[in-house]
């Protein structure tokens, strides 16, 4: 049997930086915030 696991990934974009998240779809999972970019172009 084969089990499949889903990770939905947040995105929160701004227009000088986009913050990055992710969390699995499991019963009682927590989020993981995993940091800020900056939307320059050095970024």
């Amino acid at each position: 049997m084969i089990k499949h696991n889903i990770l939905f990934i947040g995105l929160d974009t701004h227009k000088t930086f986009t913050e990055v998240a992710y969390i699995e779809d499991q019963r009682g999972a927590k989020s993981t915030h995993l940091g800020k970019i900056l939307s320059n172009k050095a970024a």
